[in-house]
């Protein structure tokens, strides 16, 4: 196995020797690995992305501020151009933002290497901590250029008793690519809602890590829909460590020709009567691939837990791929749990009734692919708008 330090010759932040020592030792991720299976890693081209990103012009700023826009107004909105912190947004009460050196707290032994390379090479961690209640705070994160390398950190800490809710554009175009971090701290009986809208290039590559901790009674709803992308993995990584803690996550994908998307869940319920809930929807047209594994695990301090793994996959043609792998580790019983999983095409019977109603064959595979998200919740209505477009423009460019 190669040495991702020695295949990756980016320069690295001048802050340690440390940290050159630390690259230079870490082993390219490969789909023998169980967390990698099913994923192209292996035909990635690591030595391809040794440029600089360019700076983000304002078309693609004005894009990212009016997808902001669909969800209503913001107290304040921050700004991150290629990982670097450029606005921390308007002087709002309770609201602190600043950039500070990244010095890989968090990691260990067992991390994946790109999670350790991203916290290595990230220009600095961009803190966002919220201290008072808001109504909503924006995220806009780009990247540009061509054969570009990106790394990003971004940690959220909410205090005790706090509601937020955060709406996060990520955009990426050209030929980049990009490892992102983002972790999530909530604190004893903080609520929030983090909502992630991923609009990448075919071209672009995103390696991308979700990492939160919920102490007592913290709850956190976690949003996601990936309408446009090239290779988009996000591996999400979730400790539920105080009692009565919970965890919502919805994630809903389009998935065109020559795209994929790969989603890597591990949760751990580390106390008491803590809850998640989990569920992944997407449909896949082309020859586009969606991939989906999981693992949800309760410690002998879970005792009371309940925890629930969704996984549903439609797909439009003979050339969709999908995998779909939830997996239960309970050590402990008193406990509630469940995971489902399903892959296949638009159902033959919700066809029949609506070519029963004069429905054309072609409208009514339309109107059902568009409607496969309609169980997703009110509160996932906006996501679900940008899907319903996703699935009509793949659907009215052949993919």
């Amino acid at each position: 196995m190669k040495s991702l330090g020695k295949d990756m010759s980016w320069e690295l932040p001048a802050r340690s020797m440390t940290r050159a020592a630390e690259a230079e030792r870490l082993e390219q991720p490969t789909e023998a690995l169980e967390c990698w299976r099913y994923s192209p890693v292996d035909e990635i081209e690591w030595e391809r992305y040794q440029k600089t990103c360019s700076a983000t012009n304002d078309d693609l700023w004005a894009r990212g501020a009016q997808i902001l826009s669909t969800f209503g107004e913001v107290d304040a909105t921050v700004r991150v151009d290629g990982g670097r912190l450029v606005v921390g947004g308007t002087e709002v009460p309770g609201l602190t933002v600043s950039q500070a050196e990244a010095v890989g707290e968090f990691l260990r032994e067992e991390d994946e290497s790109l999670l350790t390379l991203g916290s290595l090479l990230a220009p600095g961690r961009v803190e966002i901590k919220v201290e008072a209640p808001l109504r909503r705070l924006g995220i806009i994160t780009a990247g540009t250029g061509d054969d570009a390398g990106l790394w990003s950190w971004l940690r959220l800490s909410v205090a005790p008793d706090v509601e937020l809710e955060v709406i996060h554009v990520d955009l990426l175009t050209g030929s980049v690519m990009h490892l992102p971090i983002l972790e999530i701290i909530g604190h004893e009986r903080s609520s929030v809602v983090y909502r992630h809208q991923l609009e990448h290039d075919q071209k672009a590559l995103s390696l991308g890590y979700v990492r939160f901790r919920l102490g007592p009674e913290a709850s956190l709803e976690l949003d996601a829909a990936s309408a446009h992308q090239g290779y988009t993995r996000v591996r999400t990584d979730g400790i539920l460590e105080g009692t009565r803690a919970q965890a919502v996550i919805r994630v809903g994908y389009v998935v065109g020709a020559h795209e994929r998307v790969d989603y890597r869940t591990f949760i751990t319920h580390d106390a008491p009567s803590t809850t998640s809930n989990l569920l992944y929807k997407g449909v896949v047209n082309g020859d586009g691939t969606s991939i989906y594994t999981g693992m949800i695990t309760i410690t002998p301090l879970g005792r009371g837990s309940e925890a629930f793994q969704t996984n549903r996959n439609v797909l439009l043609s003979e050339d969709a791929l999908a995998w779909s792998v939830p997996n239960l580790d309970i050590q402990i019983s008193d406990v509630k749990c469940s995971h489902a999983s399903t892959v296949g095409p638009i159902d033959e019977e919700e066809l029949f009734y609506l070519a029963s109603k004069g429905f054309p064959a072609e409208e009514a595979r339309r109107t059902l692919a568009r409607a496969f998200f309609a169980d997703m919740g009110d509160t996932f209505a906006v996501e679900q708008q940008r899907l319903r477009a996703a699935v009509d423009e793949k659907w009215e460019a052949g993919a």
